[in-house]
């Protein structure tokens, strides 16, 4: 009846849905990130366990539950924080369901103008997901004083204690103290520290003293928080921006700079500058994370601005990086990766700029732009512990805090950009504590969370045992779901796993009015396969509804669409076929169309077939499907409730297995005669053949890659593209498909998808997403194909063979007899297509071996290929970034 409602097996009645109460000593939780693991056929496997126990609650909590819930699951980044601690365990639960999402990203399928189609394969890094599963519990901070997190700031301190046991929490007019002892928390007051104004810095400092930084004074604090030592204020103007580290401190009073030595009981201004405009943020975070004390001091400016670069302790200026096509800095931070020094600059709408440094010289090169969010971004220097790891090895990231948070970190000298699941993050700090060891303490909208993320090299894949077979898969965003197509055999039942058709709180068996089949599924006997088609909630995974077919009846095809007639409503339709053991091609099929709305599926039409229904697709507000060897398109009728054929051509083919559609252009795939273009004629309201590819082959999948240049898979594990020459003047050179490229992937292809597995790209890069292709094996491989411009294409194509030479294979196999195309007595070299896992390998090889091997470059016509290798890098490190 509602989302509140739920189907109580036990008393039989329909009651109001419990809201989920998470047992926190029994909750298992896995935490994940975002990138990648290097070994190419690893199997992509991870089991998560869960455990929630029910209970009841008013009916007011429930419906806060449920909104928290909803609002968390709006969220779809790429990799899990895993929560240690949480200040409300409704933000828990909601952390939990959005773990449980899965979302795909779909890329706008217009393509540029090129004159030469060519195409990058990019084998697919398949993971282990080898986390460690971690229990979490529950605190709950004071909050009687009701303060916004919105604009909050957060630290970290060691009083007393060799490990963080203490949280300093800034709000904009006060500060608040917490002590943590175990799993409990208490606020506190320590006489020295001032909790009447707002705090811009916090931090232990040299001799076992703490330094804090208002936006009144500066005050150094001694005997655990007990002595005030010294402080420092000016009278006229408060404090804007500070930042410290061991021995020093810098703050800035509207364009002011001043500088001090911090000693055991010291505090000493040595040195004071004016800058031309105000001071918008501040870094003095030594580059090597061993040292006390740093001689570069990083400032981002308002009104001009811009990026300074200054000398510590005489703040001489050594550089200005302007920024005028960009807005304002917000926060900035100096760290080194893999030894190399960066300055990374955050602006007001959500991109980070970063710049390698020279210490040397305090110069800032090579510039680079990255989108992360849309709001203002906090960048925190942390310390992250591989929990995978038998050593536990901490190297230090940065966590940048935004409306789409991120952990930045850094494989084999290039960087990674690793997006956490939770919707915001105001801020953040490192929190190494005695009792839940090396963590990370969050300040989200919801609350303040303790926890942890694992290894940033792994990326998130979560498994949902079904119980039974899944054969088709789609998605409808109007309401949220998954609708799958499943078959479930008594054979391989088994007591510990339910099938998923059978977890559904809505039960239907399907009926029919057309009396063959009625007739045919009556005389048989009942088979010991049933087949379902089954509706799972897109967050919970829950099974809504689940549609019994008839006996012997299989689902063959699914795809959701909108009519024409009525645009407003989403329609599920399913194509099936009654499958006998004597026939060894079945003859009896049927289209269903279902409508699905608050929980209830509903079938509103049928229609009779001859053949098999292997394929169907929306196609210009009419329901495409591809029937043995013909193609058909129908149109739903609202008056009579029924399926009308409005066009049908047969095509010279064994199979019609794969069909796909682009504009009015129809592309099919067939059982062994390979590639069909059709194009629908509007005005006549027919199908016309506009070309065909003339070699047989075994299809297993195609796609558009344009109007003129289409991709497909064989049994042989094999891709080729082939190119309709639409300019030519003859007609029969317009008929024939050519082949523009071959090669062997070695996995057998069985779907291609428009789209990408990233989302994220920096402004300035010469790589376009628009073409991405991800492609699906039977081993569980995804793979990603991209067309590359010409100019770029003979690039990575000399490249290749220059790496080729060089990289040894793996058992001593040429590289160019392994990717050549061999397929039923048909043999080719491979062209057309790049090695994208081997021209990646040019990233990992020494600066002078990366120098060696450009240094006699060659494209056709033995023609000079002029490159240096940061260009050859950076354009590398873009294609690697969207996979």
């Amino acid at each position: 009846c509602s989302t509140l409602l739920f189907w109580n097996q036990e008393e039989t009645i329909c009651d109001r849905k419990r809201p989920t109460k998470v047992h926190l000593q029994k909750l298992l939780t896995k935490l994940i990130s975002k990138t990648k693991n290097k070994k190419q056929h690893e199997k992509i496997i991870e089991n998560i366990n869960k455990e929630i126990i029910t209970t009841t609650t008013t009916t007011t909590t429930t419906i806060q539950n449920e909104q928290k819930k909803k609002d968390e699951k709006e969220n779809h980044d790429s990799s899990t924080f895993i929560p240690t601690t949480v200040t409300h365990t409704e933000e828990l639960q909601s952390n939990m369901d959005t773990q449980q999402s899965l979302v795909t990203q779909n890329v706008p399928e217009e393509t540029p103008e090129s004159s030469e189609p060519l195409l990058e394969s990019v084998d697919s890094k398949q993971i282990h997901q080898d986390s460690q599963i971690e229990s979490t519990t529950s605190l709950t901070i004071p909050s009687e004083r009701n303060q916004p997190l919105s604009q909050t700031r957060i630290w970290a301190l060691k009083i007393d204690n060799q490990y963080d046991n203490h949280l300093v929490v800034a709000f904009f007019d006060q500060t608040r103290l917490f002590h943590l002892q175990n799993d409990e928390i208490e606020e506190i007051e320590l006489p020295a520290f001032d909790f009447q104004h707002q705090t811009l810095f916090c931090t232990n400092v040299t001799s076992n003293q703490y330094l804090q930084i208002t936006t009144y004074s500066i005050r150094l604090i001694g005997n655990n928080g007990q002595n005030l030592l010294l402080e420092w204020k000016n009278e006229n103007n408060e404090i804007t921006v500070a930042s410290s580290n061991q021995t020093q401190c810098v703050c800035a009073i509207g364009n002011e700079l001043f500088y001090f030595e911090i000693g055991p009981a010291s505090l000493k201004e040595t040195s004071k500058c004016q800058l031309p405009y105000n001071i918008a943020c501040l870094d003095i975070t030594p580059l090597n994370s061993r040292d006390e004390r740093t001689n570069l001091c990083v400032i981002g400016l308002w009104t001009q601005i811009s990026v300074w670069i200054c000398r510590l302790p005489t703040l001489d200026i050594l550089h200005r990086e302007s920024l005028t096509s960009d807005t304002l800095p917000r926060s900035v931070a100096m760290i080194t990766f893999d030894g190399q020094p960066y300055v990374f600059v955050s602006l007001a709408d959500g991109p980070i700029v970063y710049y390698l440094l020279d210490i040397e010289h305090g110069l800032l090169y090579e510039r680079k732009k990255v989108p992360l969010g849309t709001k203002p971004t906090t960048l925190t220097i942390c310390q992250h512990t591989d929990l995978s790891s038998t050593s536990n090895n901490s190297r230090t990231v940065l966590f940048a805090c935004s409306d789409h948070p991120s952990v930045i970190s850094s494989t084999n000298n290039k960087l990674v950009f690793s997006s956490v699941n939770l919707r915001e993050i105001v801020c953040m700090c490192s929190f190494n504590s005695e009792y839940y060891g090396p963590s990370l303490t969050l300040v989200t909208d919801m609350g303040v969370i303790l926890g942890r993320i694992d290894d940033i090299q792994k990326l998130h894949v979560r498994s949902l045992i079904l119980g039974e077979s899944v054969k088709r898969i789609a998605y409808m965003d109007e309401e949220k779901i998954y609708i799958i197509l499943t078959q479930y055999m008594d054979l391989y039942q088994t007591d510990n796993i339910a099938p998923i058709s059978k977890q559904a709180y809505q039960k239907i068996d399907c009926t029919t009015n057309i009396e063959k089949m009625k007739e045919l599924t009556e005389q048989q006997q009942q088979d010991d396969a049933y087949n379902s088609i089954v509706v799972l909630d897109q967050h919970t995974h829950e099974a809504h509804t689940s549609v019994k077919l008839l006996n012997n009846e299989e689902a063959t095809s699914l795809c959701v669409l909108t009519f024409a007639d009525d645009p407003s409503i989403p329609y599920i339709a399913v194509g099936t076929t009654i499958v006998f053991n004597d026939e060894d091609v079945p003859k009896c099929g049927r289209l269903i169309l279902f409508r699905y709305k608050n929980g209830h599926m509903n079938m509103v039409a049928e229609k009779e077939l001859n053949d098999i229904p292997y394929r169907m697709l929306p196609f210009q507000g009419k329901l495409l499907v591809s029937i043995g060897t013909s193609i058909r398109l129908y149109k739903f009728s609202l008056e009579n409730h029924e399926l009308i054929q409005l066009s049908k051509t047969s095509i010279e083919c064994v199979e019609c297995l794969e069909l796909k559609v682009k504009d009015d252009f129809i592309l099919t795939g067939d059982l062994m005669r390979s590639l069909t273009v059709l194009r629908y004629n509007v005005d006549e309201n027919k199908f016309e053949n506009i070309a065909h590819d003339p070699h047989p082959q075994w299809t297993k999948a195609c796609e558009f890659i344009d109007d003129d240049t289409f991709v497909c898979a064989e049994d042989g594990g094999n891709i080729v593209s082939c190119h309709k020459n639409s300019g030519s003047t003859k007609e029969q050179e317009r008929n024939i498909l050519n082949e523009l490229g071959s090669y062997h992937l070695g996995e057998e292809i069985n779907l291609f998808r428009r789209g990408c597995l990233v989302t994220q790209q920096t402004s300035e890069s010469a790589i376009t997403l628009e073409t991405c292709i991800l492609m699906g094996a039977i081993s569980g491989y995804i793979g990603l194909l991209l067309q590359l411009p010409p100019t770029l294409y003979k690039l990575l194509m000399s490249l290749q063979l220059a790496l080729a030479e060089y990289v040894p294979s793996v058992g001593k196999i040429d590289h160019g007899t392994w990717r050549s195309f061999d397929s039923d007595g048909r043999s080719n070299v491979s062209s057309g297509f790049v090695d994208g896992d081997l021209i990646e390998t040019y990233l990992d090889l020494p600066k002078t071996v990366q120098h060696d091997l450009i240094k006699d470059l060659h494209g056709e016509n033995n023609v000079q290929l002029n490159a240096t290798v940061e260009e050859l890098v950076k354009i590398i490190e873009e294609l690697a970034r969207i996979h």
